[in-house]
């Protein structure tokens, strides 16, 4: 054969290999416009992802070819899940994938969209009486049977989420609930008359008198239904429970709904201390300010105070406690750059079924957890951006504990930004939860912040927090953690936590075991500024490293820094601890922590100032301290990548930062 044939052959045989390859890609297009009639090409789209979906099913080439359903821009407005199931799989080498066209620009949702013309001035003196008189021209008033929503009953007697009912979103932000005093205020309890711990007892206590005008109001309007909610007996929990009664002679309120183990401090039985803090929510009398709504269950009408003229907004209610999309047995799904919003339940869930990914997606607007992940094997959130949640972000379950050896699920949650969530559930909503005796999962470069509560909650067997950065926890309560648990025997064990970052945070611990901690490993984390600043530093919360109790198992925990804390370093009585290479700097208190070094002053660090915490090559650590590694400080946190081309410059605010006071929550902890 020639040299000449030979070429031609070589760029013969090329070509159909590039075809061949070619061919083994196959795309489906969706658009708002489109038409589930037609042939689903990007000329000619269809309008559903369930046609998009039945198409390749149709095909029957899931599985055998990489199969891509492109969404193009716009917003699907969905009454149902989007349903895949173990018909919808791919395989290793062939994904199935449901991408956005463009980055934030294809939307699905499950919220009603409301005309803002449905809302009407209020003329009825029925409400406008009710409704203070510098808002009540401003407030509108929608009929709620008028326009088809339906979670709507009035709140149970005690609840500690929304109550299950709808919530109201314009121009993409969740307006408040009308609360009194307004957002960040509350009243604080006079004394308690009767805790109520005990079945069939009310709890009853006495207010304050400079609140006594708005009581009184609110004993008139008992029929519609009052709720108070607060941080009854201890800061981390936290109910809402109807009125039964106002004594306005006696200054008394007393609650129909149960307080689980009763009102008043648990450190101050049985009158209480006086800084329990509490306040009124949904009542026409708390709304006074841009954004604020609530609804008379009674005639079913809502109220609300727009933030800005009503014509031309974009005003949303969710009403449907179904999750946007769920995955059911499926396997080897892929979610591309898709914004999911307007669940008032979970907004993606996926069950069983084993290497499905969410990457580069926003979640937001949800009412519930952005993500729930339920058993399975090897699940994905990688890239992903979650916030504006009622509760969490993303839920973790799954693998074998009982087995031997125990079987990890292996679901990891890696570079994703999740902050501003618990906006509804104060309390026990992380960011990320590992719940039960889950098995085997990973928490990788993730940034997690602005927090009511905890940062992590976690429990099970063989999990790995590696290289996080949590911070601005604990805003609204404390006694809580960036990495937090409080389990019981048999559901935890060899926990691994390595280079995590947890920083400028009020009243936060960085790493807290509560209880059991069966043989964590605590190896080059970075606690800083846990507690109000420098100068101020008393009581027992703004610990770096706190593992708490007497009944530990053997704790490792060596190689890690507290810089700025209350408390440094807090360390039950156990057996075994392996303890070395510690360092806390600046740090008021120090305890139980064996052949911890201190340093009244920055050792070395590079940059203490801008919050590099890598040490210096002449660092006294060095010297000091035989064998201590340098901390990768430069890999904390979030990465750039395909799905996310730029990082948000959370130091560099944090690095001029000053915490001001602290919030509400400022219970006394005397259980340490």
């Amino acid at each position: 054969m020639t040299i000449k044939h030979s070429v031609q052959h070589f760029l013969l045989w090329a070509l159909l290999i590039t075809s061949a390859s070619n061919a083994q890609a196959a795309e489906f297009f969706v658009s708002t416009d489109g038409n589930d009639n037609h042939p689903g090409t990007t000329e000619k789209p269809f309008a559903t992802l369930e046609r998009a979906r039945d198409a390749i099913r149709i095909s029957g080439k899931a599985g055998k070819e990489s199969c891509t359903v492109w969404l193009k821009e716009g917003i699907y407005r969905r009454t149902k899940p989007f349903s895949l199931g173990s018909q919808d799989s791919g395989t290793s080498e062939n994904q199935v994938v449901y991408r956005g066209v463009k980055d934030g620009a294809v939307r699905l949702t499950n919220a009603t969209v409301i005309n803002p013309q449905a809302f009407k001035p209020v003329t009825s003196s029925l409400y406008r009486n009710r409704i203070s008189e510098d808002a009540r021209d401003k407030v509108r008033v929608v009929d709620l049977k008028e326009i088809g929503i339906q979670n709507v009953k009035p709140y149970p007697d005690s609840f500690n989420d929304n109550g299950g009912i709808f919530e109201l979103f314009v121009n993409n932000r969740r307006m408040p609930i009308a609360v009194y005093p307004n957002q960040g205020g509350a009243m604080t309890m006079k004394q308690v008359v009767e805790n109520g711990n005990a079945a069939n007892v009310d709890s009853v206590f006495k207010y304050r008198e400079e609140h006594q005008a708005e009581h009184a109001r609110w004993a008139k309007v008992l029929d519609r239904g009052v709720w108070m909610k607060g941080y009854w007996r201890v800061v981390w929990q936290n109910e809402a429970v109807r009125v039964r009664s106002i004594d306005t002679e006696k200054q008394i309120v007393t609650l129909a709904g149960r307080v689980v183990h009763g009102i008043g401090s648990k450190y101050h039985r049985p009158q209480g201390s006086g800084a329990e803090v509490y306040w009124v929510l949904n009542l026409l009398e708390a709304i006074d300010q841009p954004g604020e709504w609530a609804v008379d269950f009674k005639d079913q009408k809502l109220f609300f105070y727009p933030p800005r003229p009503l014509e031309g907004t974009d005003i949303l209610i969710t009403d449907n406690k179904t999750p946007v999309i769920e995955m059911k047995e499926a396997n080897h799904v892929e979610l591309h750059e898709l914004v999911v919003e307007g669940s008032l339940g979970n907004g993606i869930t996926i069950n069983g079924g084993k290497h499905n990914a969410i990457r580069g997606c926003t979640v937001r607007n949800i009412g519930q957890y952005g993500i729930v992940i339920s058993g399975g094997s090897e699940h994905l959130v990688h890239s992903s951006d979650l916030y504006a949640l009622g509760a969490g972000g993303v839920t973790l379950s799954g693998g074998d504990a009982n087995a031997n050896p125990r079987i990890p699920a292996g679901h990891r949650v890696e570079n994703c930004d999740i902050h501003q969530f618990g906006e509804v559930v104060r309390i026990y909503a992380p960011g990320v939860r590992i719940e039960g005796r889950s098995v085997g999962m990973i928490v990788r470069n993730n940034a997690i912040h602005n927090c009511p509560h905890m940062g992590v909650l976690f429990s099970g067997y063989d999990n790995l927090f590696e290289f996080n950065e949590i911070f601005q926890f604990a805003l609204v309560s404390n006694d809580i953690g960036a990495f937090y648990n409080y389990a019981k025997p048999n559901t935890i064990g060899n926990n691994t936590f390595r280079y995590n970052f947890m920083h400028s945070s009020p009243a936060g611990d960085g790493f807290y075991y509560d209880n059991i901690s069966n043989g964590p490993r605590i190896y080059g984390n970075v606690s800083y500024r846990l507690g109000p600043n420098a100068i101020v530093k008393s009581g027992k919360r703004g610990c770096g490293f706190l593992v708490k109790n007497k009944t530990q198992t053997q704790v490792t925990m060596t190689n890690n820094i507290a810089v700025d804390c209350r408390i440094g370093f807090m360390v039950g009585q156990g057996k075994g601890h392996v303890m070395h290479n510690n360092i806390a700097v600046d740090c008021a208190v120090n305890t139980g922590v064996p052949d911890l070094t201190t340093y009244d002053e920055d050792p070395g660090f590079v940059n203490l100032k801008a919050m590099d915490f890598r040490l210096k090559k002449d660092s006294k650590v060095f010297s000091d301290l035989e064998g201590f590694a340098p901390i990768p400080f430069e890999k904390i946190g979030l990465h750039t990548n395909n799905f996310r081309t730029s990082l948000p410059k959370y130091r560099e605010h944090f690095a001029k930062w000053n915490p001001g006071k602290e919030s509400l929550s400022n219970y006394e902890i005397l259980d340490r």
